[in-house]
């Protein structure tokens, strides 16, 4: 994609990430109409996306202006965060005036990272790993998540199938957005990734570099959202949490050991 493309993209959804986050944290009436729990869970990840996601957004920006590849997958794996995360907001937030800021980062974060995507060069990507266990580390790590958050997300859905109850996660919303989004396209991405890599494919490559920088991210987020729904004293499952908690850990390590293997080509 055109550098200049990628900077006034990336610098538009930093502006309207800090009005939506900032209004998040300290507007009152933004989550009015959200019950505690998912109040509580906006403002955990408003604050991450605030204080590590726009940095490391606008960080990206000065590796990409140096030709480094490093920076553009990093970039790109940021983009796929805040993609993510306001497809979230837009589908599970109640409707309050932030609801076109969120779905124009939305958008903007959808085809900004397309259109990276399609451009992307895979093979020079993939040219730039030197070979190492990491690769199948990372590999399984991905397919490890990926089943694991499958099968805690359909044990909740299957026991309410079963039982006729609600999923306690529905709360009083009309359906499971996180759960959709995760079952619909995090899993399947996570498989796929986590396949392609140990078959050594360039995608496996390109895809990962971008995938772990996202989890590292949303997981980071995760734990936020933990935090601040104990304060408010929403119950939190033990397993979710530790599952979270192991996930982001595991991602960081293995995002840094994986990014330690490229071996500094550059693109224009």
């Amino acid at each position: 994609m055109n550098k200049k493309i990628i900077y006034i993209n990336s610098i538009t959804i930093a502006i309207l990430a800090l009005i939506a986050t900032v209004s998040g944290l300290l507007a009152k009436g933004t989550y009015i109409n959200d019950t505690v729990s998912i109040v509580a869970q906006m403002m955990g990840q408003d604050l991450v996306t605030l204080v590590i996601g726009v940095p490391i957004l606008l960080g990206s920006l000065y590796l990409i202006s140096q030709n480094s590849l490093k920076g553009r997958l990093i970039w790109m794996g940021t983009i796929f965060y805040f993609l993510y995360t306001y497809a979230s907001m837009s589908f599970l937030a109640s409707y309050n005036q932030l609801f076109l800021v969120y779905v124009a980062l939305f958008g903007l974060s959808l085809y900004t990272f397309l259109g990276e995507l399609f451009s992307l060069d895979i093979e020079i990507v993939k040219d730039s790993f030197t070979p190492g266990k990491i690769n199948k580390i990372t590999a399984a790590y991905l397919v490890m998540m990926g089943l694991i958050l499958a099968l805690m997300w359909l044990k909740m859905i299957l026991e309410s199938v079963l039982t006729g109850n609600a999923p306690v996660a529905l709360e009083s919303y009309t359906t499971l957005v996180i759960q959709a989004l995760d079952l619909g396209v995090v899993v399947p991405a996570a498989l796929l990734t986590g396949y392609l890599l140990i078959k050594e494919r360039a995608w496996g490559y390109a895809l990962a570099s971008v995938f772990l920088i996202k989890v590292s991210l949303l997981g980071i987020a995760i734990i936020s959202m933990i935090l601040f729904m104990s304060q408010n004293g929403v119950d939190v499952a033990l397993g979710q949490v530790l599952f979270f908690v192991l996930v982001t850990i595991s991602g960081i390590l293995i995002s840094a050991l994986f990014y330690s293997r490229i071996n500094g080509k550059i693109i224009s």
